[in-house]
């Protein structure tokens, strides 16, 4: 291999490496604003369990309640 042919493999791999650290930087933003997103939904998604205990406690405390003055 030549010295001018040389220079041209390593100017390709540059490219490709240029290219590849790009392509991996944006596919990390968009996995960063993801997972951002999937915490978001989680929170939302523990806090209506939540409610939704406290609902149905209550109704079981009413319904036991209710047993009892009968």
């Amino acid at each position: 291999m030549t010295d001018p042919q040389r220079i041209a493999a390593l100017e390709d791999a540059l490219i490709v490496t240029s290219q590849l650290q790009a392509r991996q930087a944006a596919m990390l933003k968009e996995h960063v604003e993801w997972l951002h997103a999937h915490d978001i939904a989680m929170t939302e998604i523990r806090e209506n369990g939540r409610k939704t205990d406290e609902r149905i406690q209550a109704l079981v405390s009413a319904i036991g309640e209710f047993i009892r003055k009968r």
